[in-house]
């Protein structure tokens, strides 16, 4: 499974407000609100995918770390491996449970 936490994933930022200025897309919503909308939200992602679908898991696109940690948070005792993939080196493993 491929988790982009860029600002165009709208389901991972339902219930945030963006902006879109000058072409380039800005989350409104204060970082304080959005936290805990994005741990939500990255559960039901997470929920509604299939079983087979929840064995890896690879975080890209550009965002604040502080989504990354959110999310991370999130999946890493549901995946039994977590890679973070920046687009220019390949995937790298963060953690893996066996």
């Amino acid at each position: 499974m491929m988790i982009d936490l860029g600002l165009k994933n709208s389901a991972l930022y339902a219930g945030c407000e963006i902006e879109e200025v000058a072409g380039r897309l800005n989350l409104t919503t204060s970082v304080a609100e959005a936290v805990n909308i994005v741990g939500r939200n990255i559960l039901t992602i997470i929920d509604s995918a299939p079983a087979e679908n929840r064995q890896e898991v690879v975080l890209t696109g550009p965002m604040a770390v502080w989504t990354y940690l959110v999310v991370f948070h999130q999946i890493v005792h549901r995946f039994s491996a977590v890679y973070y993939d920046d687009g220019r080196n390949g995937p790298v493993l963060i953690a893996k449970h066996g």
